[in-house]
């Protein structure tokens, strides 16, 4: 019981103080979603990434081709193939799509490691740019505007578009 009460004393306390303590934070957020769409430099790195993309999935289908080929020319010729040359050729497309395998996912991580390469820079630039700003308007938090259920126009600020003047200065 006194655990409890002590538990409800605390809690108590808290509550009183917390409204003091509200006063004095300062909440921002950023759409990173609309920086996104509307930064020439996110467009840039798009470019980029696509290229990549690109040229990965056209080697796919190649090598995918190449597997499809093999295996139309076994299938017309299989009947008359000796039991080893059968074997000789099962294994050379098995390898071969063991190799567009392989590819594919060694491709997936060198696409993901390239993003973000691609991408690290510009977010540092903008986890700058909001820094600076947080620590010269005095901001206590800011988020993404995505991490967020509710914010009172009133007492939260979208930082959105002076972020996007902050980057926009560079692109000049």
């Amino acid at each position: 019981m006194v655990k409890k009460s002590l538990f409800l004393c605390s809690l108590t306390c808290c509550l009183m103080i917390s409204p003091a303590f509200a006063q004095t934070i300062k909440v921002g957020y950023i759409d990173l979603e609309k920086i996104q769409q509307t930064y020439k430099g996110f467009k840039d790195i798009q470019v980029q990434f696509d290229k990549a993309v690109k040229e990965s999935q056209d080697k796919v289908r190649v090598m995918r081709e190449e597997v499809d080929d093999l295996k139309q020319k076994y299938e017309a010729r299989k009947l008359m193939m000796t039991e080893e040359k059968r074997k000789e050729d099962e294994q050379v497309i098995d390898r071969k799509e063991q190799d567009l395998l392989q590819y594919i996912q060694s491709t997936q991580q060198e696409l993901a490691q390239k993003e973000q390469t691609l991408l690290k820079p510009l977010q540092e630039k903008i986890f700058g740019i909001v820094s600076t700003l947080a620590k010269t308007e005095n901001y206590t938090y800011v988020f993404d505007s995505s991490a967020l259920i509710y914010v009172d126009p009133v007492k939260g600020s979208d930082l959105t578009g002076r972020v996007l003047e902050e980057l926009q200065k560079e692109v000049k």
